[in-house]
């Protein structure tokens, strides 16, 4: 019995933490819906907005004292398990390592073999939340006897506690909204604001280009600038910003090269990537180039002046690297110039 009766408790507790964590995280949630390849992108944003309440909801009226409901609530709480479990089994079949922050920003982003382990625990405590609503259990409790329930509840919360305080829990590695150094220094900018940003030489790292062929950062900004955006395949944040590619490209090419550069080898690129990128494409091997420059994950991004000097950035997340060509592009119109939009002395 108290096996059963653990199930609902362990699964409201589950679905409150996500649907909490996700609150505020909605942009987060379309992410790691993207990141998971899920159909209907165009109702991405209504479910990101409906999951957290419907999380949360679930989570509490799955106690209502009525058998008949617990039965229909815990079918529902079973089947969004099972959904969950299917797709994160599915993310596990595609070639690149997929992101998926399914608890917000509380849970390790990366699909791994451990998050299908968790999947499966919790499909199994949904039939078995099914099997105590079905036996009347959880009613005959929480009427009978409703401080036995929240001291099985504690006794829990406290159990979960103590395993992630020993096992030390993960951090995830979130789509900052916040640039970690200053605003590019573009032609044009106020002298106080290029004063703010302390250049420093383009660091020795190579990239590969698509024939092959390697080239260091400072033969590439041998004529003109370069933006270099750091992706991902498989990273929701990344979609997000490859979603600009073709913008960014057709805007600012003729001031400066923009590139994308990618963790995997060119010709392993998806076709829906290579198609937004034609051309603009390097591949950055172990990570060399992106560690060099400060970048801590994907998206990032950075400004290569053609003087052998950083003209802006890094900047680190999704929203960040959005946010930094946005300022490049402002800079650039204000100050109406055809020109490389490096900080010249």
């Amino acid at each position: 019995m108290a096996v059963l009766l653990a199930a609902p408790i362990l699964l409201s507790i589950t679905l409150l933490i996500s649907g909490l964590a996700k609150l505020g995280a909605r942009e987060g949630t379309q992410d790691a819906m993207r990141s998971l390849r899920l159909p209907l992108p165009a109702f991405h944003t209504s479910v990101a907005s409906v999951l957290p309440a419907a999380e949360i909801i679930l989570a509490l009226a799955l106690w209502i004292p009525v058998p008949p409901l617990q039965m229909l609530l815990a079918g529902l709480v079973s089947l969004l398990m099972f959904t969950y479990l299917a797709i994160i089994g599915r993310a596990l079949t595609f070639e690149e390592q997929v992101h998926c922050s399914c608890f917000g920003t509380l849970a390790s982003p990366t699909v791994s073999r451990t998050t299908l382990v968790r999947n499966v625990i919790l499909s199994v405590l949904g039939v078995l939340a099914v099997a105590a609503a079905a036996s009347g259990a959880m009613t005959t409790l929480l009427v009978q006897a409703p401080l036995g329930l929240i001291g099985l509840g504690m006794a829990l919360l406290i159990a979960i506690a103590l395993t992630a305080v020993t096992i030390g829990g993960s951090v995830a590695e979130t789509d900052a909204d916040t640039s970690t150094a200053p605003a590019p220094a573009a032609a044009g900018a106020d002298e106080d604001e290029l004063l703010d940003y302390e250049r420093s030489p383009i660091p020795a790292a190579v990239l590969q280009q698509p024939d092959g062929r390697l080239i260091t950062l400072t033969q590439l900004t041998a004529q003109r600038a370069a933006l270099l955006v750091f992706v991902t395949e498989g990273c929701g944040p990344c979609e997000r910003v490859l979603d600009h590619a073709e913008e960014w490209i057709g805007e600012l090419e003729q001031t400066l090269q923009v590139r994308f550069v990618f963790s995997r080898p060119l010709d392993q690129l998806r076709e829906r990537t290579t198609d937004r990128v034609e051309g603009h494409a390097l591949h950055d091997l172990q990570f060399t180039a992106r560690t060099a420059l400060g970048g801590t994950s994907a998206p990032s991004a950075v400004l290569l002046g053609a003087d052998g000097q950083l003209a802006g950035g890094p900047v680190n997340g999704g929203s960040a690297v959005i946010e930094f060509v946005q300022e490049i592009r402002e800079q650039l119109a204000e100050a109406g110039v055809g020109g490389e939009p490096d900080a010249t002395e």
